[in-house]
C-alpha cells in the first residue's frame, strides 16, 4: 500500500470523526435550549404525573436546565413550598452533567473550527473528492449509530439509559428514588422523547452531509467539463 493511499485514508478517517463529533454534539446541545425543556415537559403531561402545578414544573425544570447548560444560573432550592426539592446528591449529579455538557460544547466547537479550516483548504485546492469522502463516510456512520441506538432502545431502554450514564458518571451518583423531585420533573418518557429528537437531528445532519457531498461531486464534474470544453 502506497504512502499516498495511507495518507488519504487517514485524512478521510480524521475528517469523518470530526464530522461525527460536530453532528452528534450539535444535535445534543440543541436539546438544551430553554424552549425545548419547557415545551416537552408540558407536552408529556409532567405537571399531572408529578403532582405539581404547571407553573412550578416549568420553573423548576427550567432551573435544572439552566444549571447544566447556561453560563449563569441560580442555586437549586433544597425545599419547594415546604416539600423536599433538590438535595446534595441531586445537585452534585447535575453539576456532573454540567461538566459533561461543557466538554461536549468544547469538543463540538473545536470540531467546527477544525472543519471550517479543512473545508476552506479543500475548496481552495479543489480537493472535492476528499471532502466528499469524509462527508459521506460520516453520514453513513451517523445513520448506523442511530440505527444501533434505536435497536438498543427498543430492546431495553433502561439498559441503554444505564449504559449511557455509566460512560460519564460514577456508579451510584445518578440514580434517585422514583418520588424524588428530579425524577418527577424528568421521568422516563422525557428521556425517550429526547432520544428520539436527538436521533432525528442526527439523521437530518447525515442527510445534509450527503446532499452537500453530492453537490461537491457535481461541482467537480462541472469544472472537469468546463476544462474539457476549453481544451477543444
Amino acid at each position: 500500500m502506497s504512502r499516498d493511499v495511507v495518507l488519504r485514508a487517514g485524512e478521510t478517517v480524521l475528517a469523518t470523526l470530526l464530522w461525527v463529533v460536530l453532528c452528534v454534539g450539535s444535535s445534543a446541545l440543541a436539546l438544551t435550549v430553554p424552549v425545548y425543556t419547557s415545551a416537552l415537559v408540558q407536552a408529556l403531561g409532567v405537571p399531572a404525573s408529578s403532582g405539581l402545578p404547571t407553573a412550578d414544573v416549568v420553573h423548576l425544570s427550567g432551573a435544572v436546565r439552566a444549571l447544566v447548560a447556561d453560563t449563569e444560573f441560580d442555586p437549586l432550592p433544597v425545599t419547594w413550598k415546604g416539600q423536599p426539592a433538590f438535595d446534595a446528591a441531586a445537585s452534585s449529579h447535575l453539576h456532573d452533567v454540567r461538566s459533561v455538557i461543557s466538554g461536549a460544547r468544547l469538543a463540538t466547537g473545536s470540531a467546527a473550527l477544525l472543519l471550517a479550516a479543512y473545508v476552506a483548504a479543500c475548496i481552495g485546492r479543489r480537493r472535492f473528492a476528499r471532502l466528499r469522502a469524509g462527508m459521506l463516510a460520516a453520514a453513513w456512520a451517523l445513520a448506523g449509530a442511530v440505527v444501533l441506538a434505536a435497536i438498543a432502545a427498543f430492546s431495553d431502554f433502561e439498559a441503554l439509559f444505564a449504559f449511557f450514564h455509566s460512560l460519564f458518571f460514577a456508579s451510584g451518583t445518578w440514580t434517585f428514588p422514583a418520588d424524588s423531585l428530579l425524577v418527577r420533573l424528568f421521568p422516563e418518557p422525557f428521556w425517550i422523547a429526547s432520544g428520539a429528537c436527538w436521533a432525528a437531528l442526527v439523521l437530518l445532519s447525515a442527510a445534509v452531509l450527503t446532499l452537500v457531498g453530492r453537490r461537491f461531486v457535481r461541482a467537480r464534474e462541472g469544472m472537469g467539463a468546463s476544462r474539457t470544453a476549453e481544451n477543444v
